[in-house]
């Protein structure tokens, strides 16, 4: 039984160091040798990271962060952990997307990594939520309500028949998200006129 906490606080472990594998910033490093984080935004994503090195840049990020994601919970499923401790898995490794240690805490903001999580665990959770997000942002072109629509993640999950360890770890997901857009946030609530005064 020790042996089984173990090895599952372990995995929970590791899924939070792939998440610090900041793509973005070692690319912008590697090519360029400036600091990610004083440039645009400061965060380490791929749109950021398109600021410097192009669209091809943005995807190979993108692509990156999803990749650390898949890779996180592949290796959670196959030492079968437990409901409670997938669910610690896709909000470890998206923690460390956005606050990996060795960067003091500054990274992205996170959907790529906790898409590539869900992708993995349940392609259909991962792909609805995606598809309700896309339609939002294609339809009212406003980043907040895209945000809205990935936090339909938790009811799609619970919609499916998940666990309710999932249920809560896709609710936590998606606060830190919301969290690391709150910026953005702001920016696409004014712009709908919201926050006029």
């Amino acid at each position: 039984m020790e042996n089984d906490m173990l090895v599952q606080i372990t995995i929970i472990l590791l899924a939070y160091a792939l998440g610090c594998i900041s793509v973005g910033y070692y690319l912008v490093r590697w090519h360029t040798g400036q600091d990610l984080h004083e440039i645009g935004s400061g965060a380490t994503g791929g749109r950021n990271t398109g600021r410097v090195l192009g669209k091809g840049g943005a995807i190979a990020t993108g692509l990156g962060d999803i990749l650390k994601g898949v890779l996180a919970m592949a290796i959670a499923l196959w030492f079968k952990l437990e409901p409670w401790a997938l669910a610690c898995v896709v909000v470890a490794v998206l923690a460390g997307h956005v606050w990996p240690i060795q960067l003091g805490y500054k990274g992205g903001k996170g959907l790529s990594a906790a898409f590539g999580a869900l992708l993995m665990y349940d392609y259909r959770i991962a792909l609805m939520t995606a598809l309700v997000a896309l339609v939002l942002l294609i339809i009212f072109r406003n980043e907040f309500l895209f945000l809205l629509g990935i936090a339909c993640c938790p009811i799609i999950a619970f919609v499916l028949g998940e666990r309710l360890e999932m249920i809560i770890g896709n609710i936590v997901v998606v606060l830190i998200i919301l969290f690391a857009h709150r910026e953005n946030i702001r920016k696409s609530l004014r712009s709908i006129g919201t926050l006029d005064k």
